[in-house]
């Protein structure tokens, strides 16, 4: 198991791209750090410190011009992505070293690098009608199954839809008119006689955009279904909420270290968060029902690991953290392990969002966006 933590950044620049005329952005991203976890504390690096890390490397680019400060470097979000991480990655304390950054316009396009690979990543939505209908199965196995989303009216979402590949040119621009106020399972033709699930959907869109490293399309804010090419597989994820109080303390420290390290998360009141997880898994398509993996049973398991911790004071409740701390770190390997335990060769990561800010992830080694 492998933990990442990430702390939500933002700053506003303007830029002047080529062929273009100057303009400003409001621009969003995260920094992904890993290394061990401290025994006494939890944690990888104080939360703190790596947010003023974070504050210190943007005032570079905070409310200035990136052609200025990237001369000769046409300031793309690529490129200024990868200007931050070079930036970032300068006086973390050993053995904690910086892995990811992403960087975003708002809710457009992004861009992602990480020790590993640099992606860019295209972002659309649509909005569509499909039926949830296998082809394979009876009628009553597919009720059984999809209830009132096997309807023969069919039903709609608004999807939205994430391609990472190499280079963002490499997407045809006007891919979303594909989609768009259609009826997917009638009016698609590579869809045709499909059961039209989102595993399905994010297929097809690798297909039309053949450079794409990995396909993510949103059926729901709450589920998505995501397709590698290069190995032909994929991921779904389910996003789930528990609400829990904690209180930051670590038995081996005294009083006074403790004040030092967790500040007013040490406060003898407990505080509380109305966490977020992100639970993903990976699973090859049923040749009956052309999906990756049964949702019910993933709505199940969370239900009984999330419902142990949901309404609870998880220093006094949950017994794994009577002699650790309760930090968003430990609670993310907690839940990881629980939920490998239970979907055993199918989970590949848990991301927890203890705050819009902070996210804490528990992944296969390796695994992390890929």
């Amino acid at each position: 198991m492998q933990i990442t933590t990430l702390r939500r950044f933002e700053f506003s620049a303007s830029r002047q791209l080529s062929g273009g005329r100057l303009h400003g952005n409001n621009f969003y991203g995260w920094a992904g750090i890993r290394g061990p976890l401290d025994s006494l504390t939890g944690m990888q690096i104080n939360i703190v410190d790596l947010k003023q890390k974070v504050h210190a490397t943007l005032e570079r680019f905070d409310h200035r011009n990136l052609n200025s400060q990237m001369p000769g470097e046409e300031p793309t979000t690529l490129n200024v992505a990868r200007a931050i991480f070079a930036d970032l990655q300068v006086g973390l304390p050993d053995p904690v070293y910086l892995y990811s950054l992403e960087l975003a316009e708002e809710d457009e396009n992004a861009a992602l690098v990480t020790l590993d690979e640099e992606l860019e990543i295209v972002r659309f939505g649509f909005s569509a009608a499909h039926r949830t209908h296998a082809p394979r199965l009876s009628q009553a196995e597919n009720q059984r199954l999809y209830g009132i989303c096997n309807n023969p009216a069919g039903h709609g979402h608004n999807y939205q839809v994430e391609i990472a590949a190499p280079h963002a040119s490499s997407v045809p621009a006007d891919l979303w008119q594909y989609f768009d106020h259609r009826n997917l399972s009638n009016d698609i033709p590579e869809l045709s006689g499909r059961n039209v699930v989102t595993e399905a959907i994010a297929a097809l869109i690798a297909m039309k955009s053949p450079r794409a490293a990995r396909v993510r399309v949103w059926e729901t804010p709450d589920f998505f279904a995501e397709y590698h090419p290069g190995d032909n597989s994929y991921r779904l994820g389910r996003r789930y909420r528990f609400h829990a109080a904690h209180r930051l303390e670590s038995h081996e420290l005294s009083p006074q270290q403790n004040q030092s390290i967790f500040g007013k998360c040490n406060r003898s009141d407990p505080h509380g968060h109305t966490y977020k997880a992100l639970v993903t898994v990976r699973g090859e398509l049923d040749p009956l029902t052309e999906t990756a993996f049964d949702l019910g049973c993933l709505d199940e398991v969370a239900a009984g690991i999330l419902g142990e911790l949901d309404y609870t004071y998880i220093d006094q409740d949950i017994a794994a953290f009577a002699e650790m701390p309760s930090t968003g770190e430990n609670i993310a390997a907690y839940l990881f392990e629980r939920f490998a335990g239970r979907l055993p060769g199918a989970l590949r990561e848990v991301r927890l969002w203890e705050t819009p800010n902070n996210q804490f992830i528990a992944s296969l080694e390796g695994d992390l966006f890929k």
